[in-house]
């Protein structure tokens, strides 16, 4: 999970007899280091064995149908783990996702300078946005937002700079007319951009969503 979905290297590994939950008989953490330089036992896993379902009467039918005390466990990955993300990876601009649980993973941010223009901007960033939507990303489609809101086009820029989503794409007239694309990624500064075609695109969306959780975790 801290590797695969948030990109945080962990180290994992089992408590001492001294450290572990009360009343358990196992416990199980991972560790993860902040941008500060502390640890933070960021998830823990407890065997309870016998001891909590003895002291809380928990009981369940076993094969030989008689009635035995259940075996437990116990587990903590939740806030703290979220809290792990947000140290992590986030900055001063905000909260930095990795692609995996991002809500959004590609945002459109269109530019409509003129209101005429309209209609064909929102037009090409929908037709756009269904084409990523056919490609997969870790077993799921690629999730896609075109911004529709009323605001401007840098207010719309920065809030998706401060909600962590993966990736920004801008699209206005001019964007259209010439074939390329400002791409700009949330694990690099905010205003580095890189000129993308569509077909481009739409070709490396996947590969593009990869390096950034790659990035995250190195």
């Amino acid at each position: 999970l801290a590797t695969d979905y948030l990109a945080i290297p962990v180290i994992k590994g089992e408590k001492t007899p001294g450290e572990r939950f009360p009343g358990a008989v196992d416990t199980y953490c991972i560790e993860a280091m902040m941008q500060d330089g502390k640890a933070l036992q960021a998830g823990t896993s407890h065997f309870l064995g016998q001891n909590f379902s003895n002291a809380y009467q928990i009981k369940f039918l076993d094969n030989q149908q008689q009635m035995a005390h259940a075996y437990t466990t116990s587990w903590g990955v939740s806030t703290r783990l979220i809290g792990a993300l947000i140290l992590v990876h986030s900055d001063d601009d905000g909260l930095v996702l990795p692609p995996s649980i991002a809500p959004q993973q590609v945002v459109f941010i269109p530019m409509i300078m003129n209101e005429n223009d309209r209609e064909t901007i929102l037009d090409y960033c929908q037709n756009l946005a269904q084409e990523l939507r056919q490609q997969n990303y870790q077993g799921e489609s690629v999730r896609v937002l075109v911004d529709q809101t009323e605001q401007r086009a840098g207010v719309k820029f920065w809030q998706a700079v401060k909600k962590g989503i993966p990736i920004r794409i801008e699209i206005g007239s001019r964007e259209i007319n010439s074939g390329l694309f400002p791409v700009s990624f949330r694990h690099k500064a905010a205003k580095e951009k890189m000129q993308m075609s569509r077909a481009d695109i739409i070709a490396n969306i996947v590969s593009l969503l990869k390096d950034s959780h790659d990035a995250l975790f190195q």
